[in-house]
């Protein structure tokens, strides 16, 4: 079963990036006779949804996926939500100016941090928490978590 998943999920992963979207998560779930795969996407600079309807369709049209998995199975095609955690350098250039909850794991710091980000780099975040920045390097970092205003 293992193996099924992953070779469905390589399927997926090629589509997604012919799409110029890249996978975010990845579900195949099985309850009784129905098959359930929930697959998140996104792109650098936010995914559109005709960008997923687009990656449904192939997704939906697939004939390698017809020889994997069950014919009759429900496809949900997302892009992650904005209370999804941000764990990759991908995750933040968009999140810039906005109000971000990091967990990491600098024994040095308090964590959670919470703080506006203000720059990404390839190697590190840095956030203003009452205009003191400070900085979290990637290798810190458990994840974060954009705070809403309500």
């Amino acid at each position: 079963m293992e193996k099924r998943k992953a070779e469905i999920k390589k399927v997926i992963t090629e589509i997604v990036e012919a799409a110029g979207a890249f996978l975010i998560d990845f579900n195949l779930s099985f309850f009784g006779k129905r098959t359930f795969m929930r697959v998140v996407v996104e792109t650098l600079s936010g995914i559109s949804l005709d960008e997923i309807t687009a990656i449904t369709r192939k997704i939906n049209t697939n004939t390698q996926l017809d020889q994997l998995i069950e014919p009759r199975y429900q496809l949900e095609v997302t892009s992650p939500g904005i209370d999804y955690p941000l764990k990759e350098y991908r995750d933040f250039p968009r999140n810039v100016g906005r109000r971000l909850k990091v967990l990491h794991q600098n024994p040095e710091m308090e964590s959670p941090l919470e703080g506006q980000l203000v720059e990404v780099s390839e190697d590190k975040l840095r956030l203003e928490l009452h205009g003191v920045t400070q900085e979290i390097q990637f290798s810190d970092l458990k994840y974060a978590k954009v705070v809403l205003k309500w």
